[in-house]
């Protein structure tokens, strides 16, 4: 059985099935380029041929036309030079004229004949005069009473005798000059054509030979400097056959980058490098779906099985009077957890959408103040400090541009992580600051930290660094991704560190904020897509940093800019509790 064209490698992609030279398919694919690329080759050659024959064509032609009536110009001068010369030599002959006493008139290499009309006498010829020699080669010139009765006063051809020979004549008037009778005779001189047609078709069969040696010799160096000018488009289709084939990591040979084979192949390159890239996305995309959805359905499947398993129990009449409250309560846990991971999903997937943001300005220092706040309302027994990122107490204010909701469900986020996943009395810190320009915050903890290798994939959805951090603990394992999923749509970006002592710090790094970026989103924003792909140990690579300067203020200024923050801080936080509990999961 024939296998088929097409069939999925063990990662589950579409890839092309690779045939053995015997195969016949593979064959006539090969024959098929191959009569492609000579097709290409002919063709090419046939214009070159075609334009190079009609060019010499139109050469010989033009030429031989040329020289036909340069020729036939210099005889019909000849004639009218030595037409009077000849009549007069001829009526001296006859009788009509005295003789000259300059002597005779060679008369040997033209046809002569002389028409002379006596007074009361009907016409009649009188002369005719032509070389044994001529009459045997070329024959007489017919036609010429024709030519006679339509007095033609210009050099004419006339046919000859003998078939394909041909004649130039020129006629003129013999007058009586005695008895002024006026017109008396007509006299014809003509000379025959037949040198020029042999100088013509000897010029004829010269171009002729010199055009196909010509012809034979630049097809040769034609086709030698195609073929090698299309080795380079032969060589790319054979790589281009190998890339159909599903190797996609082999490139096109280029020759000189100037030429146009040189382009071509270096743009087939750069399109094969983008092709490759976004195979390799895609895979890694379908990886991580896959891996998204077995771990989403793995997350949903203890809650749901917990709930089918209470709900069965109590159709059955298995739950104790006295226990329902309790297997009710176990539900409705059960049932949150559910709720609370799927608003999870749901947060990440409209961060990746790019939803917009509502930006504005924000003093980190504050926010952090704040969220603490709540942190020590909760658990009074853990030591809680806000410093500033070199150590010192009472850090400034330090301003961003970001959507203050998102950034509040960020560091609360972090925050009950310490909550949870630490022991009891785990001292914590709120670091905020800036750094190279860029305003970080930094939550650290003093629990059992992580280990190296966990610290590299802690943003990774539904990743638990280990036992301390298991569902047993409450944690879905998306916090922290919605976390670093958060910091990038802001343009930034988030990394684990280890805690100086022990323990875990979360760094959140934004983009360098101006006077005069308020109401303004950055440039330049990082997508979570961005951040997987970068890694979660990131770099300042998001931000052209040369020309950031960190805004220059007073002591002054900078007490009136916190006090001013912390008036609309708490301003904003007194309408939110008035308007009731809002909800920031996106």
């Amino acid at each position: 059985m024939k296998p088929p064209l097409h069939a999925r490698d063990d990662r589950g992609l579409l890839a092309r099935t690779h045939y053995s030279s015997k195969n016949p398919e593979s064959e006539r694919k090969k024959h098929r380029s191959q009569k492609t690329t000579h097709s290409l080759t002919s063709k090419l050659i046939t214009v070159f041929f075609i334009l190079l024959s009609s060019a010499i064509f139109f050469l010989g032609f033009a030429s031989s036309k040329l020289l036909k009536q340069y020729l036939t110009a210099n005889i019909d001068q000849e004639l009218m030079t030595h037409a009077e010369p000849a009549k007069k030599h001829v009526l001296e002959l006859v009788g009509i004229n005295a003789p000259d006493q300059n002597g005779g008139y060679n008369l040997s290499d033209y046809f002569i004949q002389l028409n002379y009309t006596l007074p009361g006498v009907d016409r009649m010829k009188v002369f005719e005069s032509v070389s044994p020699q001529v009459l045997k080669e070329y024959g007489n010139p017919t036609g010429i009473l024709d030519v006679v009765s339509d007095l033609p006063n210009e050099p004419i051809t006339l046919k000859g005798s003998i078939a394909g020979k041909e004649w130039r004549a020129l006629v003129v008037p013999v007058k009586n000059y005695e008895t002024d009778y006026g017109t008396t005779g007509y006299f014809v001189i003509a000379k025959p054509l037949s040198p020029i047609e042999y100088t013509i078709s000897r010029l004829q069969l010269i171009f002729t030979l010199a055009g196909l040696a010509t012809v034979l010799a630049a097809g040769l160096l034609v086709t030698g400097m195609i073929s090698r000018s299309l080795r380079s488009l032969r060589d790319i289709e054979e790589a281009t056959h190998k890339i159909a084939a599903g190797s996609l990591s082999d490139r096109v040979p280029h020759g000189h980058d100037r030429d146009e084979v040189g382009v071509l192949a270096n743009s087939i390159n750069a399109m094969l490098a983008q092709i490759e890239h976004a195979f390799e996305e895609k895979e890694r995309s379908e990886i991580q779906m896959r891996q998204f959805i077995s771990d989403a359905s793995h997350e949903l499947r203890t809650p749901l099985a917990t709930v089918r398993g209470y709900a069965e129990l109590y159709r059955l009449g298995g739950v104790p009077e006295d226990r329902v409250m309790d297997a009710m309560g176990r539900v409705e846990s059960e049932a949150n957890r559910m709720s609370g991971l799927v608003e999870d999903l749901l947060q990440l997937a409209r961060i990746d959408e790019g939803r917009p943001l509502e930006w504005q300005r924000i003093d980190l220092t504050q926010i952090c103040k704040n969220a603490l706040m709540d942190f020590h309302a909760r658990s009074d027994k853990r030591p809680t400090q806000l410093i500033a990122l070199d150590g010192t107490e009472s850090p400034e204010p330090v301003m961003a541009l970001a959507d203050t909701d998102k950034i509040i469900q960020v560091v609360s986020n972090l925050l009950s992580n310490v909550l949870t996943h630490t022991p009891p009395g785990t001292p914590v810190e709120l670091a905020v600051g800036i750094e190279n320009n860029h305003p970080v915050i930094e939550v650290r903890d003093h629990g059992p930290g992580i280990s190296p290798e966990s610290s590299e994939r802690i943003f990774e959805r539904f990743y638990r660094p280990d036992n301390s951090r298991s569902r047993a603990s409450g944690g879905g394992g998306l916090g922290l991704a919605i976390v670093a999923a958060i910091i990038g749509a802001h343009g930034g970006f988030a990394r684990a560190l280890r805690t100086p002592g022990g323990g875990l710090t979360i760094k959140m790094v934004f983009p360098p904020y101006h006077n005069d970026d308020e109401g303004a989103a950055p440039a330049q924003k990082s997508t979570p897509a961005t951040h997987k792909k970068r890694g979660n140990r990131g770099g300042w690579s998001l931000w052209n940093t040369k020309n950031t300067k960190a805004p220059k203020t007073t002591k002054a200024s900078k007490s009136a800019k916190g006090e001013k923050n912390a008036k609309a801080s708490k301003s904003a936080k007194g309408e939110k509790n008035a308007k009731g509990e809002k909800n920031t999961a996106g």
